[in-house]
């Protein structure tokens, strides 16, 4: 969403479709109650005939500024949307799954004296992958 109030590039010339989606956040705004009938006409004539982005920018100074995605998601459900097998949980023991084969691989190796067979445990990590977020992501992400 574009913060009409603050352009980063003022002098730039705007299009057609710049004008068409600042009437629409004004129209927003009226429907909001923030704007009366008589200054949603005026604003939105001066966005119809507006060239650059600094023309948008007074008609949109005593407005909120609009909200990013980003930051409008609460801390606490951050994790649900997770494709992950179990969540957020599952996410978390993915990401120990290399740690955890590189220590059987040092461990199977310094005890047993064989360093032939210890590589195996790194096929740990795309086994646990597949389980984890293979067959059935898509499903668990659509359902929530």
């Amino acid at each position: 969403m574009v913060d009409y109030a603050n352009p980063l590039r003022p002098n730039e010339r705007i299009a057609d479709r710049d004008r068409a989606d600042a009437v629409s956040a004004l129209s927003q705004a009226r429907d909001e109650g923030r704007l009366t009938a008589e200054e949603f006409e005026q604003r939105s004539a001066s966005a119809r005939s507006a060239v650059t982005w600094s023309d948008l920018a007074p008609l949109f100074t005593d407005l909120p500024r609009p909200v990013s995605p980003v930051s409008s998601v609460p801390h606490d459900d951050w994790g649900r949307h997770s494709r992950a097998l179990g969540g957020p949980w599952g996410a978390t023991i993915m990401s120990f799954i290399p740690f955890v084969a590189l220590g059987l691989f040092f461990l199977c190796g310094y005890v047993f004296n064989g360093w032939a067979w210890s590589w195996l445990f790194f096929l740990l990590i795309p086994a646990a992958g597949v389980i984890i977020y293979g067959p059935g992501a898509e499903y668990r992400r659509r359902r929530y």
